[in-house]
């Protein structure tokens, strides 16, 4: 991330004033505080982020203990080299600050700083945290700190008068550890110890938040910035040195606050107040420029269920024949396992598996698999229509084979090879982004162009309950023809049941994944990665489909999620490197609960019950 040479603060702009270095820039008259619209308004509510679904919801683990002795744990003091002549150019001013300017680590790698000056360069910047072992005299010690090795590495805008530094990784002791990102609303803040870290001497005072109207008391004029803007700021009593606002819960510390503004003008101070920015509504903002924070996406309400009725999807979805193999049987020990600890997957047992082919002058084969659901719809992913240069296929090329079991037996006369009609992508999905939101295709076959047979069959579209929880920790059956444990394509139909990963456990499996790409209600994972169980390339499309094995005689599948995408790692495949699936990593599905209307409103031959 490249240095900003500017704080992101909220100016408005024609006239400009300057104040010991800052400057603001108004373009209305300043108003008495009872003329501003939202005065004597209770603050909005903002919602709590989450960092993790474990109980106290941490930004960072063991973060906020401190026993109250000596200096905060997360406190780091910022310096400048002595050869460096910009504290003699451009000095903090006297009546704010000391020499030196002052961070709180909220990560391994990441700081909240309350700093001004951005123009000096990283290099010239020494950190101070943790105890100092040689002794406060020795020249590597600033005021009983110890001097950190660690670089400044970026500099990042991210509230009014504060900036996320992102620094090289330090070691966390019992004497440094980072500070807690609050994780709450603000609805309950009074309930709270509130203290506000004075840089004089590095310490919490004790304050006192005020609402609205107890904080604009005086009648002195205040700017248009601190009028607009009032009911995002929080307020307590002043403190001459204060630059954040902590928070104490039972035994833990959080940042709640950064100083509104590098610099308050003489005419926008409160007397004996102070105007906070609170950081929850930039919680987004911090974390984005922060190295080792990630926030859970909030789970948006559930997609209204579609009743299909006792008929289900389609008639007779969902179910199989025996197990008939027609001899295949004796074939299995050629066969490499579904990437690992897969089987075999007879075709009557999996008869609603479509597999995707290209029809170019060199045809792909098995490019991705997909789903019946009715005699006119196969269900896939909206990337397996893309080429590798990022050119759609034309809909004339693409061929879907049902009922295959043998990928190499082009004799088997009971497969069925349809031409696709028409394809339905997504409206949502953009292949140009490259995030797979979205992920989702209809391809529609021709009128009558198909039979069901014990190998070709319908799945039922899911007919249960949306929540996400009544299926966490259950199996799902994926089948296809991707890549086999030594990343080599299967000749057979593989099959594997693959754990549904409840939504905590895949988060904390892989946060910085996960936080980018997992959307509560639209998509969910699912694998074995302590032992490679899972999905790969050439198996994207292919279905995870749900059992209702209630009663033998009703015995159902039905489609929940498409393979959809997963972490990937560099192998060397066929003597050349290659960008392929990492199974040791839960993969991601689309979650069709989210897009049943869609899937239900473009295809010609599924209602729901009317």
């Amino acid at each position: 991330m490249n240095e900003m040479n500017t704080i992101l603060i909220v100016l408005l702009a024609t006239t400009v004033a300057t104040c010991e270095g800052a400057t603001y820039m108004n373009s209305e008259p300043h108003k008495l505080p009872r003329e501003c619209r939202n005065y004597g308004k209770p603050r909005p509510a903002l919602d709590a982020p989450v960092y993790s679904l474990e109980n106290e919801n941490l930004s960072f683990e063991k973060c906020g203990q401190w026993d109250g002795d000596g200096d905060m744990p997360w406190t780091v003091i910022i310096d400048i080299k002595p050869d460096s002549d910009v504290w003699s150019s451009q000095p903090m001013p006297s009546d704010v600050f000391n020499r030196y300017s002052y961070g709180f680590l909220v990560t391994k790698q990441t700081m909240m700083v309350f700093f001004k000056e951005t123009n000096t360069g990283m290099e010239n910047y020494l950190l101070y945290a943790g105890p100092c072992s040689s002794g406060p005299n020795n020249e590597s010690c600033l005021l009983g700190r110890g001097l950190l090795n660690q670089r400044v590495l970026s500099r990042m805008g991210a509230l009014a008068g504060a900036q996320v530094w992102k620094i090289e990784k330090v070691t966390v002791t019992q004497n440094l550890r980072p500070i807690c990102l609050w994780n709450r609303n603000n609805i309950q803040d009074a309930a709270f110890e509130s203290f506000v870290f004075s840089q004089t001497n590095r310490t919490l005072k004790k304050t006192e938040l005020l609402n609205n109207q107890q904080c604009y008391l005086s009648n002195k004029l205040i700017s248009p910035q601190v009028c607009s803007e009032m009911d995002s700021l929080m307020c307590t009593n002043f403190e001459h040195s204060g630059i954040f606002l902590v928070m104490k819960d039972a035994n833990r510390y959080y940042l709640r606050a950064t100083r509104w503004g590098n610099f308050l003008l003489p005419e926008d101070r409160l007397d004996d107040r102070i105007l906070w920015v609170d950081i929850l509504g930039n919680i987004k903002q911090i974390v984005s420029a922060s190295t080792g924070l990630f926030l859970i996406p909030p789970t948006p309400k559930l997609a209204t269920k579609i009743d299909f009725g006792p008929e289900e999807s389609y008639a007779d979805c969902g179910k199989i024949t025996g197990n008939r193999r027609r001899g295949r049987q004796r074939r299995d020990d050629l066969v490499s396992s579904f990437v690992h600890h897969g089987d075999n997957a007879p075709i009557e047992q999996n008869p609603w598996h479509a597999s995707l082919t290209v029809n170019l002058p060199d045809p792909l084969y098995d490019v991705c698999g997909g789903t019946l659901v009715s005699k006119r719809v196969v269900v896939t992913a909206a990337h397996c229509l893309y080429s590798p240069t990022g050119t759609q296929y034309e809909t004339e090329l693409l061929e879907i084979v049902l009922g295959m079991y043998d990928a190499a037996d082009n004799e088997d006369n009971e497969r069925q090879v349809v031409k696709a009609s028409s394809v339905v992508i997504h409206q949502d999905y953009d292949h140009g982004r490259n995030d797979f939101q979205h992920d989702l295709a209809l391809i529609i076959l021709n009128e009558n162009s198909i039979q069901f047979t014990d190998r070709v069959k319908p799945a039922c579209l899911w007919n249960s309950d949306y929540d996400f929880e009544k299926i966490a920790g259950k199996s799902g059956k994926v089948a296809g023809f991707g890549l086999t444990e030594n990343y080599s394509q299967a000749r057979f139909l593989q099959k594997a049941f693959l754990r549904i990963a409840p939504h905590n456990e895949c988060f904390s499996s892989n946060k910085k994944f996960f936080a980018e790409n997992w959307k509560p209600t639209l998509n969910f994972c699912a694998g074995f990665p302590d032992n490679g169980t899972n999905v790969c390339n050439g198996d994207s499309g292919g279905g995870l489909l749900i059992v209702d094995d209630t009663s033998v005689e009703n015995k159902r599948f039905y489609l929940r999620g498409i393979v959809s995408f997963g972490p990937s790692q560099i192998k060397t495949v066929e003597n050349s490197k290659k960008r392929i699936c990492n199974p040791y990593h839960y993969a991601m599905f689309l979650d069709i609960t989210g897009y049943m209307s869609w899937i239900v409103q473009n295809s010609p031959d599924i209602s729901p019950r009317r």
